[in-house]
């Protein structure tokens, strides 16, 4: 593959990915604007700064946590600042807290 072919898949897979953020962050969005949340700056080792944004959600069946690129800060530019502080759930934890969601909302 020469370097121009490389330089242009590369393009097409970030763009890809950035896509996929999008879709998945508006979801998340959505589901802020139903449920009482917030956003806060939380690092993570090894990630940069500009993904240091993170939206929580305090579900019915538990708190749920989304982090976000500066460059999609705007989806969540009306949420408040959360009080709350992370629970301490990872990602396979915050699936299933949203998967019990069904029957915990009526």
């Amino acid at each position: 593959m020469n370097s121009s072919t490389y330089q242009a898949t590369l393009r097409d897979m970030e763009a890809r990915k950035d896509a996929a953020y999008l879709e998945r962050n508006r979801v998340v969005a959505a589901l802020a604007k139903c449920f009482p949340s917030g956003v806060g700056k939380t690092a993570i080792e090894g990630w940069g700064e500009d993904w240091h944004g993170c939206v929580y959600i305090d579900l019915p069946t538990g708190q749920v946590s989304w982090h976000f690129h500066d460059s999609q800060a705007y989806l969540f530019e009306d949420l408040p600042p959360y009080t709350g502080q992370w629970d301490g759930h990872d990602t396979p934890e915050k699936y299933r807290r949203l998967a019990m969601l069904k029957g915990a909302v009526r």
